[in-house]
């Protein structure tokens, strides 16, 4: 589950790896057993397919959302929901990506050239 915010669905031990190995686990499982064991496994693989690529459209739209009140938030409330997300992460590198932003932005709007493999310069790790 790619993001363009971060992506978080993509992230080592994620929702999405953690889904994947399930399917995998169920097909390994499904490889070795025969009739309704067999049928069984199939549905359960199709499910969890069906579940994670809701769970995919859910996170997209929550993002386009996001990205929409965000467009129309004043400077103040950009600010406080800035600091809101930096505070809601849980790793270091999580911070790093988002340090990189912050550098990556401030570079723009002084009319900075981005510094190619940078952290924060799109296409580069950490961003």
């Amino acid at each position: 589950m790619e993001t363009g915010a971060g992506g978080a669905g993509t992230e080592p031990g994620g929702v999405t790896e953690n889904v994947q190995k399930a399917i995998d686990d169920l097909r390994a499982a499904g490889e070795k057993a025969t009739g309704d064991v067999r049928s069984g496994i199939d549905s359960a693989v199709a499910h969890l397919r069906d579940a994670s690529d809701s769970a995919s459209a859910k996170a997209q739209d929550q993002v386009a959302t996001w990205r929409e009140t965000l467009e129309k938030a004043t400077d103040d409330i950009r600010r406080e929901l800035g600091r809101l997300a930096v505070r809601s992460q849980t790793s270091d590198d999580a911070l790093d990506e988002l340090a990189g932003e912050v550098e990556q932005q401030r570079r723009t709007l002084s009319g900075e050239e981005a510094t190619p493999g940078a952290p924060g310069t799109p296409g580069t790790p950490g961003s």
